[in-house]
């Protein structure tokens, strides 16, 4: 299969990409590279036909149906994740929380509409969820 995961350089995200590789499946890791992305956590999988990297936002709905065009699957762990942060200031959170997934999904859809199944798999934690 072909999987993107978004949030793919994040502690979680990367070892869940990690797991995907060593599975036989051809990976897209899409990520902005913020305060928990990095790209450390990927060394292991290098760029060819199975893996690649996007550095992109989940905001960017251009960039991300690009990105999104002929994989099967998205995993979606894009997220702003520190409660600490959020206190002090909650607009990134709500900008790449909620209308960043908002965004993915209309790719999916999108996706769909051209004829071209993708599943979607939020995966998140409960400083996301609320």
């Amino acid at each position: 299969m072909r999987l993107l995961v978004t949030g793919g350089a994040g502690f979680i995200g990367a070892n869940h990409v990690h797991r995907l590789v060593a599975a036989g499946h051809a990976v897209t890791v899409y990520d902005a590279l913020t305060y928990s992305g990095n790209p450390a956590n990927l060394t292991g999988p290098a760029e060819g036909d199975d893996y690649r990297f996007v550095h992109g936002d989940v905001r960017d709905g251009a960039a991300l149906a690009e990105a999104m065009r002929g994989h099967d699957a998205v995993f979606h762990l894009a997220a702003e994740s520190h409660v600490d942060r959020s206190i002090d200031s909650v607009k990134p959170f709500v900008k790449t929380n909620v209308d960043g997934t908002r965004v993915l999904l209309e790719c999916v859809r999108d996706s769909e509409a051209g004829g071209h199944s993708v599943a979607f798999v939020h995966v998140s934690t409960d400083e996301v969820y609320g």
